[in-house]
């Protein structure tokens, strides 16, 4: 009891003296400020601002007299008809070879060592029971690791696999330089060929490093020294450009592949039927179109097949057809007289077909095929014809006077070779067939100053190696197009 109001008084006690604390604070009152009060008695009336006149814009200053601008240059002249035209086909001089660098001096307190020190040898990997790591290597000699050791060589290194086949073609450059690869490996050159259309140059490619690395020979019969590679690159199931370093540039270049359709194809000859190798440009159809006959030897396929690619490069469709016993194991080829009749039933194919102008079918007679291509114009009058004369006919195979006096349609004569001197005889009856004959002759003389590899590259009778390094098909075309 005693206890209970001992913390009853003491809690009075307490609540007494906060109370007496909590009044005896003063604090200042919390009254609102005073605010000042303003009688309007008078409201005075805005001063009008009276707006300054805008000036007048100056009158225009008269225009400076401008030059007129210089009449643009006209595009180029269509080959004449009527005249006899020389090229110049030198190849360009060699550029300036790159002055070496000076060696940097030596850096002080730098002590050399001598090269005949070097790097201890690395041990090799022990395995558990301290004999060294196996390598299992494949019957193909190809050591597998990394991604394709732990996912399999099905998938990495087998997924993509193109034939060398897909290697040779046209390749264009940025700057629309040409660069041949040329399938001669079934030839006595036994190796794919590069041509370079800028440098005029034609040298060997050898198998390197893997199967898409190639090394450049000097020439086309050696393979070292190496003054170059091709490395292949594909896209998807194609090969789509290379990567070509040489010791002619100062850099690298990547030629994009010219991709041209081609297939083969069957047509009935006059003794049976005759598979051929239709060529067309890459995109659309009704172009115009040529029978290629390069004569009644046999040639490897690879060589014509290069040739014709250069031409549907230029928008030009191509049919060309190994002449008769040229495809069994003991090659015979037969006579001119029936490559010209086989000549007139490929033209008629050619015609026939829906993808070429029918109007502008013509025949192309290529070297040592110039002679059966005349003899079998004359016999369908095309609606062209176009005669590439080189080293690899002699002037006396070619038609006289009288069979070239009925050629009615237009006829290229391109003249090239080293030697165009000795076919001033046949220059001169062109001529006079033109200009008193009425014959639409149009008659180009192109001697050949190539490069010493392109002319150690031709022998015996034929001259395909520079035939299919040669830089006339696009002339061909602009004469095709410019016909009436």
């Amino acid at each position: 009891m005693k206890r209970a109001l001992s913390w009853t008084l003491s809690i009075l006690f307490h609540a007494v003296v906060a109370a007496g604390l909590l009044y005896s604070v003063d604090l200042p009152p919390l009254l609102p400020e005073e605010l000042m009060q303003v009688d309007l008695t008078r409201i005075e009336e805005p001063q009008v601002i009276t707006p300054m006149p805008v000036p007048a814009p100056a009158p225009p200053s008269a225009p400076e007299p401008r030059a007129e601008p210089e009449p643009l240059p006209a595009g180029a002249p269509a080959l004449p008809m009527d005249k006899t035209v020389v090229l110049d086909d030198s190849p360009p001089p060699p550029e300036p070879a790159p002055q070496p660098e000076p060696e940097p001096l030596p850096e002080p307190d730098v002590v050399e060592i001598s090269p005949v020190k070097t790097l201890p040898p690395e041990k090799p990997e022990l395995a558990e029971d301290g004999l060294p790591k196996k390598i299992y290597v494949r019957n193909d000699g190809t050591v597998h690791r990394g991604a394709e050791a732990r996912f399999g060589r099905a998938l990495m290194g087998d997924y993509f696999s193109y034939s060398p086949q897909e290697f040779s073609g046209q390749f264009r450059t940025a700057d629309d330089r040409v660069i041949s690869i040329i399938d001669a490996r079934n030839t006595k050159y036994g190796r794919f060929l590069i041509y370079d259309s800028k440098n005029k140059t034609l040298r060997r490619l050898k198998q390197s490093f893997g199967k898409y690395i190639y090394t450049i020979g000097p020439s086309v019969y050696a393979d070292e020294p190496v003054i170059g590679t091709v490395t292949f690159l594909a896209k998807d199931d194609r090969i789509e450009r290379f990567i070509l370093v040489t010791d002619d540039d100062r850099m690298a270049h990547y030629p994009r592949k010219v991709h041209v359709r081609e297939e083969e194809v069957v047509f009935d000859g006059p003794t049976g039927e005759i598979r051929a190798n239709l060529s067309r440009p890459p995109y659309d159809d009704g172009h115009p179109g040529a029978v290629v006959v390069h004569g009644p030897d046999c040639v490897e396929p690879g060589m014509v097949q290069a040739f014709t690619r250069s031409l549907s490069m230029h928008d030009l469709a191509t049919l060309s057809f190994p002449p008769r016993g040229c495809m069994g194991e003991d090659p015979s080829p037969a006579s001119n007289a029936e490559l010209v009749w086989d000549t007139v039933s490929a033209y008629r194919y050619l015609a026939r077909l829906p993808a070429i102008d029918p109007r502008k079918a013509g025949i192309w007679g290529n070297g040592p095929g110039v002679p059966a291509a005349i003899r079998a114009a004359g016999r369908v009058s095309p609606a062209f014809l176009v005669c590439l004369v080189t080293d690899g006919v002699a002037p006396g195979d070619v038609p006289g006077r009288d069979l070239l006096a009925g050629l009615d349609f237009p006829v290229l004569w391109l003249i090239t070779g080293s030697e165009t001197g000795r076919w001033t005889p046949l220059i001169r009856t062109l001529e006079d067939l033109r200009d008193n004959g009425g014959r639409r002759f149009t008659v180009i003389v192109a001697p050949r100053r190539t490069s010493s590899e392109v002319l150690d590259a031709e022998g015996g009778r034929s001259s395909w190696v520079e035939q299919v390094a040669d830089d006339h098909a696009a002339l061909a075309m602009s004469w095709i197009a410019n016909l009436k």
